[in-house]
């Protein structure tokens, strides 16, 4: 059915159906990418704190050749959605950099690597090993992917924190999302291991919440019009509310996460709240025309996505009860 919404949308509305696309697309990479870092960084720690979580975040990473799908008609419609493509006045290393053909090779490996790693995840037995490589890997995907996918948006404004705290809000938003599916599914592991995932919650909300208003503060100070003009852009009063918003659901969500000890209700909310805030955060960072924004082409994308995701997550499910049962 997602599909059958996407395709009619590309056919009769294709404006609006690619912004859909596009806001969905990155929002929904990122979290098959935080996803998989969030397996390769709880590999590297320990197995123990990582399993409550483990299938949620493994489903989610697998989606990532999907995503290569998803994908085909931003392709097609570069010159709509990025400046650069419609021959916008630029440096000359940025505009060799930023061609379309070579953008859509960049794309096609930055998710090609991801679903190479997410299978040799969940095919190895050298877990901590290929987590090591992984995130070597990974790390600078993400980065770049950051760039082109969003910052290239306003290809004359740039700044070397934006990579770093896009992938702590990936993170951030895998972590939440695996363990609000795993606490509606019913409590699985320890009241430690739960507590510890809580406690990572916490960390990741404070790192993105500190990065995010660092950014902003170095350009505050700075005071060049370039790099405010990123901001006054998202200054309107929609912008202001989505900012406002963000924020707010965010210093909620800490503010309950805060309390030590394990609460199964204060981590669904958390978790709940923390995946809002990111919503809201990232349609106020891809800022996506209000005009032409279509909602019927993004619940479509998002439709075929999830029932991609509850697949890939009942397989793994099945994976780990059959290797409960013998024991």
């Amino acid at each position: 059915m997602g599909l059958a919404i996407l395709g009619a949308g590309l056919v009769f509305h294709q404006a609006s159906t690619l912004d859909a696309t596009y806001v969905v697309f990155i929002s929904l990479a990122g979290l098959a990418m935080g996803s998989i870092a969030l397996l390769m960084i709880g590999h590297l720690m320990q197995e123990q704190w990582l399993a409550p979580v483990r299938a949620e975040a493994e489903a989610a990473g697998l989606t990532a050749p999907l995503l290569l799908f998803i994908g085909i008609p931003l392709a097609f419609g570069l010159d709509q959605l990025f400046p650069w493509a419609r021959g916008a006045d630029l440096p000359p290393e940025r505009a060799s950099f930023l061609s379309p053909s070579f953008f859509i090779v960049r794309t096609i490996i930055y998710l090609g690597v991801c679903s190479g790693i997410a299978f040799w995840l969940i095919r190895t037995r050298n877990l901590r090993h290929t987590s090591a490589i992984g995130l070597v890997l990974l790390a600078p995907i993400m980065t770049f992917a950051a760039y082109d996918w969003v910052l290239s948006r306003e290809p004359q404004w740039w700044f070397s924190l934006f990579g770093f705290a896009f992938a702590v809000s990936q993170l951030l938003a895998a972590l939440a999302g695996a363990m609000l599916i795993t606490l509606l599914k019913g409590e699985r592991g320890s009241p430690q291991g739960m507590a510890s995932l809580e406690r990572a919650l916490l960390t990741l909300a404070l790192l993105a919440l500190w990065t995010w208003f660092a950014q902003f503060l170095i350009v505050w100070m700075a005071n060049l019009p370039s790099e405010a003009a990123w901001y006054l852009a998202r200054a309107s009063k929609a912008g202001l509310g989505l900012a406002g918003g963000a924020l707010a659901t965010m210093i909620l969500a800490i503010v309950i996460l805060v309390p030590s000890g394990f609460s199964r209700f204060g981590m669904i909310i958390g978790s709940a709240l923390v995946l809002l805030q990111h919503g809201l955060h990232m349609i106020w960072i891809l800022q996506p025309p209000a005009v032409s924004f279509g909602l019927v082409p993004a619940a479509g994308t998002a439709m075929l996505w999830t029932g991609a995701f509850m697949v890939l997550l009942r397989s793994r499910w099945r994976r780990e009860d059959a290797l409960i049962a013998p024991l």
